[in-house]
């Protein structure tokens, strides 16, 4: 009998000791690396977790992404309702086994599982519908293998995350927003104890079914805890006082155009912590919702906004579109959408040339008619200054300095500076955008802009990280930009509050396609576009009387800056020529004292004071070889170009062209030569195929390969030419006589007669 019995001890012990190899192989294995392989909803939370917008996964279920922390109310009521030892079991509670087994023999039928929470995490994994035995058996082991992997904190936060809560809605976050509006972390008692009991039986009584059923329920468990004295008794008759809701509830749609977006970048299905504020963003939303009313009888129906925070660059409030119909593309996100520039660009090419010592902030820049290599721009007023300085220029967004400027500053460097600012939209070659890439040749998106405004801020701030350019520049072009001495063309400005000082441009792309503004101040930046989607342009629409009415209302919505300090350590006290705005010359009379970039003071001297000789008698231009020396004095002259004078003189009364030569003084050409027409030429303009008159083409020639010649024919003002100087002209019959000066004052003149 001994010798049996130690037989079969040896053979339990061998085939023992396989099962138990085998039982911790499947103990060590039976859980998958990824418990839950379920679609996710996409959330976007604001900078404080407040959600802002979800999307429902792709399974068709509202299921958000698992949460770092569980409410302590819901906690308190999930583990009184479902697993009282939760915190002290390993995963399996044999006295809930037991107590499960005595309630079904006593009921003679399945009523109780005696599962734990951490059981229950295995079963929603798993998926499992039946109540096999096997199935129990195996979800046993798998909690406890779950217990080694997980904390318990952990294991409440699968639980939550993946309940069913009846319909499409899995999830304590999102039940919260469904059932309650709120994020789980507001729940009151009523509420937790609610979502605490519905995943118990979400098939057989929900907000829809069964609700008496379901509140007994609740109000059940509220009484638990009032008993074992989790609630007051106060909190208690609170709390089984609160209805239970009627219906689901929407979930908060303010960020749809930003969803996208970030789903674009690879986190579909994710929570998405971002940087916006709720309150911004809603207010935001409702200032475009109150402009796009107003807009949309104008036929402009589409508007967006994004908000900045200049010192991080994080983005506050984003709004993609307004609530337009699909009709006029409100799925489109204009934040990110290429458009046309209009003189957006601006600032930036005066910023570089500044920087570049190309210009000071005051300094002279021509206002007049121009062609360049066959471009002629023009001011939106059709209106000209002759010379205007810089500041007023960049203030006033006239298009003839700006297209001068980027002339000779260069396209292709620009074009590279605004691809370093973070333009990702600048796909051609320089010179195919030409100089039309100021004055919206080119495209970008609201989004590129915005980032590159909040770098000019920032520029402008020493204690910032480094900017695009020098302290001291970014505050004179943020100075210039918000000058209040607006055109008539945005004769809106002084509409707006202006309790804050606000550096501000506006744009208007060519046909009216778009309309820009973009402020900035030290602490914020505004950004609005305004139009239509489809491009079609609107007469009457600028950015001024459209896109900054909503910068103006936004900038209201958020906490006032105070505005940027100059930057002296940047910058040196110098003598600058009062009329001109450049550095002192030798010849200037009229000079003040200011502050400049250290980058202006490589620039050229005063270039526009001269020295002359006149006689004393009578106030004429001399030379020696005409007058007596007696009788010839010098003076300093403030000299503009000959075709600025008669656009400047309009301005400034005050100013004085040069005197005429005295007769019988040679007046030097200095290389100045009229080609063609020749002396006393009978011209016959020719007639093309179609019977339109045609054109002839007079031309010049100057000994400076750079010189700039200003033509006119029976003093009125024609064109300029620099390099190539050819002109087309449609002359009327009968004698005319042409005029050609260069910059500093040299004149020819030819008669013809055209028949």
């Amino acid at each position: 009998m001994t010798a049996f019995v130690l037989k079969w001890l040896k053979k339990f012990w061998k085939w023992g000791r396989f099962g138990l190899l085998a039982f911790l192989v499947y103990f060590i294995f039976c859980l998958p690396n990824e418990l839950f392989t379920a679609e996710y909803s996409t959330v976007v939370e604001d900078q404080n977790g407040q959600v802002l917008m979800a999307h429902i996964a792709g399974d068709g279920q509202w299921r958000f992404p698992p949460s770092d922390s569980i409410p302590v109310k819901f906690k308190t009521a999930l583990i009184e309702f479902e697993d009282r030892r939760f915190e002290k079991h390993l995963g399996v509670s044999l006295l809930a086994i037991g107590r499960a087994m005595v309630q079904n023999i006593r009921s003679k039928r399945v009523v109780s599982g005696g599962s734990t929470l951490s059981m229950q995490v295995i079963r929603m994994s798993r998926n499992r519908k039946g109540r096999r035995l096997i199935d129990k058996l195996r979800e046993m082991v798998m909690a406890l293998r779950l217990e080694t992997r997980y904390s318990k904190e952990e294991i409440l936060g699968l639980h939550a995350a993946h309940a069913p809560f009846g319909g499409n809605v899995v999830g304590l976050e999102a039940a919260s927003w469904r059932y309650f509006g709120h994020s789980a972390h507001r729940l009151s008692w009523a509420e937790s104890a609610t979502l605490a009991v519905l995943p118990n039986a979400p098939s057989l009584m929900h907000l829809g079914k069964n609700r008496q059923a379901l509140k007994n329920k609740r109000n059940r468990l509220l009484g638990r805890l009032l008993q074992h004295g989790r609630l007051t008794q106060l909190e208690y008759e609170t709390a089984i006082s609160e209805p239970l809701p009627e219906k689901p509830k929407p979930l908060p749609q303010l960020t749809p155009h930003y969803l996208a977006y970030q789903s674009m970048q690879g986190k579909s299905g994710t929570r998405i912590k971002s940087t916006l504020s709720y309150g911004l963003q809603q207010g935001v939303q409702n200032v475009v919702g109150r402009n796009y009313e107003i807009n949309r009888h104008k036929r402009i129906n589409n508007l967006s906004v994004v908000v900045l925070n200049v010192k991080t660059s994080e983005v506050l409030a984003y709004v993609g579109n307004t609530p337009c119909g699909e009709q006029d593309k409100n799925h489109v996100d204009i934040v990110q959408a290429p458009r046309s520039t209009g003189s957006i660009l601006k600032p930036f090419l005066y910023a570089k040339a500044m920087d570049f010592g190309a210009i000071t902030p005051n300094m002279l820049l021509p206002d007049y008619p121009t062609r360049i290599n066959g471009y002629s721009p023009q001011n939106y007023e059709d209106s000209y200054d002759g010379m205007v300085p810089a500041s007023e220029a960049l203030a006033r967004s006239l298009n003839i300095p700006a297209v001068r400027l980027l002339s000779e500053y260069g396209v292709t460097r620009f074009k590279q500076n605004l691809e370093d600012l973070g333009l990702t939209t600048l796909f051609r070659p320089a010179e195919q955008y030409g100089l039309s890439l100021i004055l919206g040749g080119a495209e970008a998106t609201l989004w590129d802009l915005a980032h590159a405004y909040a770098n000019l801020s920032r520029s402008a701030q020493p204690s910032q990280s480094e900017g695009s350019v020098s302290p001291s520049v970014a505050f004179e072009i943020l100075e210039a930009m918000s000058a209040v001495n607006r055109p008539s063309i945005e004769m809106y400005w002084n509409r707006f509050d202006n309790k804050q000082r606000i550096a501000w441009k506006t744009g208007t792309s060519y046909g009216a396609r778009d309309a820009w503004a973009i402020g900035v101040t030290q602490d914020y930046v505004v950004a609005v576009w305004a139009g239509n989607a489809t491009g079609e342009g609107v007469t009457g629409m600028t950015g001024s009387s459209t896109a900054a009415p909503v910068m103006f209302e936004v900038f209201q919505l958020l906490p006032r800056s105070t505005w940027y300090t100059r930057p002296n350590r940047d910058m040196k006290y110098v003598s600058v020529c009062r009329s001109s705005g450049q550095r002192k010359g030798i010849h200037c009379d009229d000079v003040e004292k200011r502050w400049l970039p250290n980058s202006c003071l490589s620039s050229h001297s005063c270039v526009f004071h001269q020295s002359i000789t006149v006689s004393k008698t009578s106030g004429e231009r001399v030379f020696a070889t005409c007058e007596t020396p007696a009788n010839i004095e010098r003076q300093p002259w403030f000299v503009l170009p000959t075709a600025a004078e008669n656009y400047y003189k309009i301005k400034h009364p005050d100013y004085s062209v040069l005197p005429d030569f005295k007769t019988g003084c040679q007046q030097s050409e200095e290389g100045l030569e009229i080609l063609y027409p020749l002396r006393n030429s009978v011209i016959k303009v020719p007639k093309l195929l179609n019977s339109d008159k045609g054109h002839v083409i007079f031309e010049a020639v100057h000994r400076q390969e750079d010189a700039e010649l200003f033509w006119y024919i029976d003093e009125r003002f024609i064109t300029t030419t620099k390099d190539i100087h050819q002109v087309n002209v449609q002359p009327k019959t009968g004698t005319h006589v042409l005029t050609i000066t260069d910059g500093i004052g040299h004149k020819v003149k030819r008669q013809f007669r055209v028949i």
